[in-house]
């Protein structure tokens, strides 16, 4: 519970400055959250979306420091695609298919 409550400190606070403005990533998150089911799970489901979050907050800092205008566009690119997978997937695989999609979009960056 400490760890979730740290994630969401630090998430809020990096998501407040520096947070790619995408539509298309809000409505995946959301989608995420609201295919929860109550309880544990829907803590579970909102801290892999923080830890989701983070790790974008993260590749896209690292993407603007090493490469630049064009990587970020490329990489925010890649994550939106992402994102659509998410969006398409069945309520019941939408927490699976956002740990797979965008862990794969941050590995590749």
């Amino acid at each position: 519970m400490a760890k979730i409550l740290l994630l969401i400190i630090v998430a809020i606070t990096l998501t407040a400055e520096a947070a790619p403005h995408s539509a298309k990533l809000k409505r995946a998150f959301d989608g995420v959250m609201a295919a929860a089911p109550p309880g544990n799970d829907s803590e579970a489901a909102e801290a892999a979306v923080m830890e989701q979050q983070l790790q974008i907050l993260a590749a896209v800092a690292l993407a603007e420091k090493t490469g630049g205008k064009e990587k970020v566009v490329s990489l925010t690119g890649s994550y939106e695609k992402a994102a659509d997978q998410v969006i398409a997937a069945p309520p019941a695989d939408k927490l699976k298919v956002m740990k797979k999609e965008f862990t794969a979009v941050t590995d590749a960056a």
